[in-house]
C-alpha cells in the first residue's frame, strides 16, 4: 500500500508541477483590446486606486513626466536602457514580470541600486486580462512573492502592458485591475513616449527599439523643460512606500512560492530533457533490432547438426491441467537418436504425478520429491540425466515434432553451452492473449534475435531451452538465489565462457496468463527476478564478455529504466493535451504508434505469424503498456525496500495443449484469432 501511495504522490506532484509551470511560464500572447471604459478628459492621474465600484487617482505633478520601462522578456534591452538613464542622470520605474525577478535577479538589483523603483506586470508576462480571475490572482501573488524573495521588498504598482493607457483599458482589463486592487495593487496608466506631457507617465517597452525610444524621450523632455522622474514622484506618492521591506509573513510566503516555482521548473526541465533522449533511444533500439534480427534470420547455419540422445526435463508443480498435452508432444518428437523424458513432480497436490504414471508413456520417467522449488526440481532432473545435452521444458508447454531436433542442432559447435527456443503464446484468442502474443513476438523474440547476434542473450526461457551438461556444471547448476532461475542460469553459463544461441525455428507453445491478476504476478516475478540476476552478476560488466558489456545493461535499460520513466512521459503527454502543445503531443503519439505498428508487423513477418493481430497494437500502447510500467514500479519499490518475493504459481487451464497438433503453418495457430 505504501508504494502505491508513494507512486500516487509522485504522479500528482508531477501533474501539479507541470500545471504550475504551464501557468507561470507559458509564452505571452497578444490580445486585441476592446472599447475603453475610462473617460479621456484629463481629470484622471497616472495611478488609479480601483475598488469594486469606482476608481480614484490624483492628477500627475506639473512639470514632471514619469518614466515607466516595461519588461518584454528581452534581457539584452535592460543594460542598454540602464546606460541611457545613466547618461541622462535619470531614475525610472521598471515594471517587471515575476519570472524576470527569479531568472535575472542581477538586472532588477542593478535597477534598484541605480535609484530605480520596481513595479510588476504579473509573473509570466502574459496579458492578465486574457486569464480567468483565479489565474490572474496566482500571477499577481506569485510576482509579489518573487520580488519579496529576491529583493526583500514588495510593490503596490501594477501595469498591464496591453492596457497601459486610458485608451486601451477595456472591460476585461478593468476587471483584472479590480482583482488586483483587492490584493493591494494600484494600476498605472501611461501614454506613448512621443506624446507624453506634464503629469503623464511615458510607457517605454524594453524591446529592441526601447533604448532608442528612451533616449529620444529623455532628449525631448530636456528640451521642453520637463523633468523625467519615477512613477511614484509624478503620482505624488511617498517613494519609500513603493518598494517597502517585506514582512516576515510575506517572506515566508515568498520562500514557499519560489521553491514551488523552482521545483516546477526543475521537474518540467527533466521531463522536457527526457523526451528527446528517450525518443532517440527507442528509435535506435528499433533500428538495431531490425538490422540485427534480419542478420540473425539470414545467418549461415552449419550444414551439420548435433546428434545423440537427449534428456528432456519437465519440472512439474500442480500441472494437472496441461501435463498430458506436454508429454504427448514430447514423445511424438521427430528425434531418432533417443529422447528420455524425466518428469520431476515437485510436491504437487493436484494429482500431477498420478496422471504421469497413468499415462505410462514410453521413455517417460517420474521422480517424486517434496517441494523444493523449480530450481530444485530441475537440478534433480539434471542429476538423473545421463546425456550430454538436456532440454528443459515447462509443464504447461507443448512442442512441435521438430522442436527438439532444431533446439539441439547448434550443439555441433563445441563452444555452444545453451540454445534458446522460440516461445509462443498459445491462448491468444482474448485481447489480453493477443497483447501478450504481440509482446512475445515483438519484444522478447525480437530482443533475443538482437542479443543473439551480439552474443549476449540474457534469458533462455523455461518454456524451451537446451543445455550442455558441462555448461550446467561450470555454471554451478540452477540456483535459488533469484526467482528468475532461467535468467540467472543463462548469465552464469556465458560468464563461464560458453556461447548461448537462439533457434527461432524451435517452437514451443506456452500458456500465457489469462487474467490481469495472473499476468501481474507473472511479470512481477520476471521483473523482480531479472533485477536480482543483474545485481547478482553485476561484476560481469568488468569481465569484458558480451553478456556483461551488452546484455546486462540492455536488460536494465529497456526492462527497468525505460519502464520507470514511462509514466512520467505519459503524464506529461496527457498534460500537454490540455495545453497549447496538444497538436504536438497528438502528432508525437501518432508517430510513436505508427513506428510501433511497423515494428510489430516486421516482427510478426519475421516469426512467420499472421499480421491480423496488428489492430490490437494501438490499444496495447494505451492500456497494456501502462500495466507493465506499474509492474516494474512495484518491483523496483519492493527491491529497494528489501522485500523477499516468493514464487508466484499461476493458475493453469491447460490451454497450451489445445493447439498442440497444429504445426507451425497451421491456420488454427496463425490466424490471430
Amino acid at each position: 500500500m505504501t508504494r502505491w501511495l508513494l507512486l500516487g504522490t509522485v504522479l500528482v506532484g508531477l501533474v501539479v508541477s507541470l500545471a504550475l509551470h504551464g501557468m507561470l511560464r507559458s509564452a505571452p500572447a497578444v490580445r486585441q483590446t476592446g472599447q475603453p471604459v475610462l473617460p479621456d478628459d484629463g481629470h484622471l492621474g497616472p495611478v488609479l486606486d480601483i475598488d469594486e465600484v469606482s476608481f480614484w487617482s490624483a492628477p500627475g505633478a506639473s512639470g514632471m513626466v514619469g518614466v515607466a520601462l516595461v519588461d518584454t522578456g528581452l534581457d539584452e534591452a535592460w543594460p542598454e536602457a540602464a546606460d541611457v538613464l545613466a547618461a541622462h542622470g535619470v531614475s525610472a520605474t521598471w515594471f517587471v514580470a515575476g519570472r524576470t525577478v527569479l531568472d535575472s535577479p542581477g538586472q532588477v538589483a542593478a535597477a534598484r541600486s541605480a535609484g530605480g523603483e520596481i513595479g510588476v506586470t504579473g509573473f509570466s508576462g502574459r496579458d492578465l486580462a486574457m486569464l480567468p480571475t483565479w489565474r490572474a490572482r496566482i500571477e499577481l501573488s506569485s510576482a509579489q512573492a518573487a520580488l519579496a524573495a529576491r529583493e526583500g521588498v514588495t510593490t503596490p504598482l501594477l501595469m498591464l502592458p496591453s492596457s497601459a493607457t486610458r485608451q486601451t483599458l477595456d472591460r476585461d482589463a478593468l476587471a483584472v485591475a479590480r482583482t488586483a486592487g483587492r490584493q493591494g495593487y494600484a494600476l498605472v496608466l501611461g501614454v506613448a513616449p512621443e506624446v507624453a506631457g506634464t503629469g503623464d507617465v511615458a510607457v517605454v517597452p524594453l524591446d529592441r527599439d526601447g533604448p532608442a525610444q528612451l533616449d529620444a524621450l529623455l532628449t525631448r523632455l530636456a528640451a521642453d523643460g520637463l523633468r523625467p522622474v519615477r512613477v511614484s514622484e509624478v503620482a505624488g506618492m511617498d517613494p519609500t512606500s513603493v518598494n517597502s521591506p517585506a514582512g516576515v509573513g510575506a517572506r515566508i510566503n515568498a520562500t514557499a512560492v519560489t521553491i514551488a516555482v523552482r521545483a516546477a521548473d526543475a521537474v518540467t526541465a527533466v521531463v522536457d530533457w527526457l523526451f528527446a533522449p528517450l525518443a532517440v533511444l527507442m528509435t535506435l533500439r528499433a533500428l538495431a533490432a531490425i538490422v540485427l534480427a534480419v542478420r540473425h534470420a539470414h545467418r549461415q547455419r552449419s550444414p551439420r547438426s548435433w546428434t545423440g540422445p537427449v534428456t528432456v526435463i519437465v519440472p512439474a508443480y500442480n500441472e494437472a491441467e496441461g501435463i498430458e498435452a506436454t508429454l504427448l508432444s514430447l514423445v511424438g518428437s521427430d528425434w531418432p537418436h533417443g529422447v528420455w523424458v524425466i518428469v520431476v513432480d515437485d510436491g504437487s497436490t493436484d494429482g500431477t504425478a498420478d496422471i504421469v504414471e497413468a499415462l505410462a508413456l514410453p521413455g517417460v520417467h517420474l521422480i517424486r520429491q517434496a517441494n523444493q522449488g523449480k530450481p530444485g526440481a530441475l537440478n534433480a532432473g539434471v542429476a538423473a540425466a545421463r546425456t550430454e545435452v538436456v532440454v528443459m521444458i515447462d509443464g504447461d508447454t507443448v512442442v512441435e515434432p521438430d522442436t527438439i531436433a532444431t533446439l539441439v542442432a547448434p550443439f555441433d559447435d563445441p563452444a555452444v553451452g545453451a540454445s534458446s527456443g522460440n516461445a509462443k503464446v498459445a491462448n491468444r484468442q482474448s485481447l489480453l492473449g493477443r497483447w501478450q502474443h504481440i509482446e512475445y513476438v515483438m519484444g522478447f523474440n525480437l530482443d533475443r534475435r538482437l542479443l543473439a547476434t551480439l552474443g549476449a542473450i540474457v534469458t533462455v526461457p523455461g518454456a524451451a531451452g537446451a543445455f550442455r551438461t558441462a555448461a550446467l556444471h561450470d555454471a554451478g547448476g540452477l540456483s535459488d538465489d533469484t526467482i528468475a532461475e532461467d535468467t540467472d542460469l543463462t548469465i552464469a553459463i556465458q560468464r563461464a565462457g560458453w556461447r548461448v544461441v537462439y533457434e527461432d525455428r524451435a517452437i514451443a507453445w506456452t500458456e500465457a496468463p489469462s487474467t490481469v491478476g495472473d499476468l501481474w504476478r507473472q511479470r512481477y516475478r520476471w521483473c523482480y527476478g531479472t533485477m536480482q540476476a543483474v545485481w547478482k552478476h553485476r561484476r560481469a560488466v568488468a569481465e569484458a564478455r558480451s553478456i556483461g558489456v551488452v546484455g546486462l545493461p540492455y536488460a536494465l535499460m529497456f526492462q527497468v529504466v525505460v519502464a520507470l520513466l514511462g509514466p512520467i512521459v505519459d503524464v506529461a503527454a496527457l498534460y500537454g493535451l490540455a495545453t497549447a502543445q496538444a497538436r504536438g503531443v497528438v502528432v508525437a503519439w501518432l508517430g510513436f504508434s505508427a513506428a510501433q505498428l511497423v515494428l510489430a508487423a516486421f516482427a510478426l513477418w519475421l516469426d512467420g505469424e499472421s499480421p491480423r493481430p496488428l489492430w490490437a497494437v494501438p490499444l496495447q500502447q494505451l492500456a497494456y503498456r501502462q500495466l507493465m510500467y506499474l509492474v516494474v514500479i512495484q518491483s523496483v519499490a519492493a527491491a529497494l525496500a528489501g522485500t523477499r518475493l516468493r514464487w508466484h504459481k499461476l493458475r493453469r487451464l491447460g490451454l497450451a495443449g489445445t493447439g498442440s497438433e497444429g504445426a507451425r503453418g497451421s491456420p488454427a495457430w496463425h490466424d490471430g484469432r
